[in-house]
């Protein structure tokens, strides 16, 4: 069937009467879709709502297929998939989003409800989804789900233009949150890990690229290279970690005086990349020094993935 819209003068949430067409029961009456004998019904808010097995099978699922719980931009589309084919008026009537957004909702096919906002989607924010109804089948089961998801939070506005880097290795619970960190404020960086990290973490370079960074060289085992015979240093370059990247970060930025380090490293393919701004949060620099550096500056940021105060800073940019 062809898609077609309705349009939604500002969405409130739905009423569980209205979901069901009016079907609202007397006081003392058991509603139609109440748990009853032969049927077992169980609410979740992760959007399997009603699961129950009667006549007619399992109610129907719905969950929330874009945007993602976390790091949704403000120009999402909303769509949820149905288990079922779905009434598609009951759908209609049970579908709610808080706070409230003006937009259009189209239903591609019977199991598929899409939401345009008319206008982006404010930043920083939580959205509750309601959806549900019957499913199309005669004497369907009813289905209902609260879904939520958090928008981005605003990108940085910055008098200079910067790029974050992290060099190193952290724990996974570090990483992962100054990825998360970075998700939210929509910036990609260029991470230098070195080549030990990505045998201790086996899913960080996948992690990395599927993000939208950039995974670069820093050597295998972070030694100081201009200590190093010309031999050895071709041998940590080259267990090093580089996906498609021509960056090479000496640890500590320690170069020889006689070029051995550039030249070994050129010899591979390799440019030199340092830093413009050392933020020193491997050290503990508190959050908001790091940030008044960055915007006195701008530039190549040198961070770690193990820094004290690395996520509150990227959070505050």
């Amino acid at each position: 069937m062809g898609a077609w819209g309705v349009r939604l003068a500002a969405v409130r949430v739905a009423a569980l009467a209205v979901l069901c067409l009016g079907l609202a029961p007397s006081p003392g009456t058991a509603p139609s879709w109440a748990a009853a004998p032969g049927r077992q019904a169980a609410s979740r808010d992760d959007g399997l709502v009603l699961a129950a097995s009667g006549a007619h099978g399992a109610a129907p699922q719905v969950r929330l297929v874009e945007p993602g719980p976390q790091h949704a931009p403000i120009g999402s589309t909303i769509r949820l998939a149905f288990s079922r084919r779905m009434a598609m008026g009951s759908v209609l009537r049970s579908f709610s989003i808080e706070p409230p957004v003006e937009g259009t909702l189209e239903w591609p096919d019977d199991r598929t409800l899409v939401f345009h906002p008319a206008a982006p989607l404010a930043y920083r924010s939580t959205y509750r989804v309601t959806a549900g109804g019957f499913a199309a089948v005669a004497g369907g089961l009813p289905a209902l789900a609260t879904l939520t998801f958090a928008t981005v939070w605003p990108p940085p506005v910055l008098a200079f233009p910067f790029t974050l880097t992290f060099d190193d290795c952290g724990t996974p619970e570090q990483i992962q949150a100054i990825l998360s960190a970075l998700a939210d404020r929509s910036l990609h960086a260029i991470f230098f890990p070195t080549g030990l990290c990505r045998d201790q973490l086996p899913w960080l370079v996948p992690t990395l690229l599927a993000a939208g960074h950039r995974v670069c060289n820093h050597t295998y085992s972070h030694p100081d290279l201009s200590k190093l015979s010309s031999a050895a240093i071709r041998s940590e370059i080259e267990r090093g970690v580089s996906v498609d990247c021509d960056l090479f970060r000496p640890p500590y930025g320690a170069m020889d005086r006689g070029g051995r380090v550039a030249a070994v490293a050129a010899s591979l393919g390799y440019r030199i990349q340092l830093w413009d701004v050392d933020t020193r949060d491997w050290a503990g620099t508190p959050a908001d020094v790091m940030v008044a550096m960055i915007r006195a500056r701008g530039g190549v940021v040198l961070m770690h993935m193990h820094g004290a105060h690395t996520v509150e800073a990227i959070r505050t940019l």
